[in-house]
């Protein structure tokens, strides 16, 4: 049977050396022609008995979010599975595990083996609500208020934001900006990604605002 994840921990499956767009020196490395998740090119790399498994567009390399090296469509699903039930033996909620499952780790995209569809707009500018002045960046698409959840950056009151994509509640929007300021501290980095909740932008245009979900309250959390 094709079994990609046999005696590979999960937390490995994501391959660093693959995952990474980028060198320790700032330069681009080259894409790769093999699945990250089991290291085979195509069906021709297979053993015989695990073609037929791996038939039709499940079995050729898609490249299903932002980073350089490809996977197979029934790897990603073999991984969805695996990642699914391992994040709920680790005590995440619904919500969260299913963030997780549905965004790469690495360049925060979700998962599309099927094209990107567009944002309701391109840009949108960002509106804080608390004393700081910024939003903190999210990781993931998840309403969880757990740290491990948010990265380094925010946007700042104001700021410009450039929406790259939203994800399938329509709670959230995957944004890019310029310069992007640390949530806690000084200092500031030239360009981030992360997860932003619609609440905190404003659009131009009312008909995008009126196409947004209500705001939902985040679960309880212990």
């Amino acid at each position: 049977m094709f079994h990609p994840f046999h005696g590979l921990a999960i937390q490995n499956i994501l391959w660093a050396c693959h995952l990474t767009a980028v060198n320790s020196a700032g330069q681009k490395m080259a894409s790769s022609d093999e699945c990250r998740l089991c290291w085979c090119k195509d069906l021709d790399d297979l053993e015989d008995e695990d073609k037929h498994i791996a038939a039709g567009n499940a079995g050729h390399l898609c490249f299903p979010c932002n980073c350089r090296a490809p996977v197979h469509v029934r790897c990603l699903s073999e991984w969805h599975q695996s990642r699914w039930w391992q994040l709920l033996e680790q005590g995440f909620n619904f919500d969260e595990a299913h963030a997780r499952i549905d965004t790469c780790e690495v360049c925060g995209a979700r998962w599309m083996t099927r094209g990107r569809p567009k944002p309701l707009a391109a840009w949108a500018l960002c509106r804080a609500r608390g004393g700081t002045g910024k939003v903190a960046l999210r990781r993931f698409p998840t309403l969880s208020r757990a740290t491990r959840n948010f990265s380094d950056y925010a946007a700042a009151n104001g700021q410009r934001l450039e929406l790259l994509e939203q994800d399938v509640t329509g709670e959230f929007f995957r944004v890019r900006l310029a310069p992007a300021a640390f949530y806690q501290g000084e200092g500031s980095s030239a360009i981030a990604e992360g997860w932003i909740r619609h609440v905190y932008l404003e659009f131009e245009s009312e008909t995008v605002a009126a196409r947004l979900p209500t705001p939902t309250m985040p679960p309880a959390y212990t």
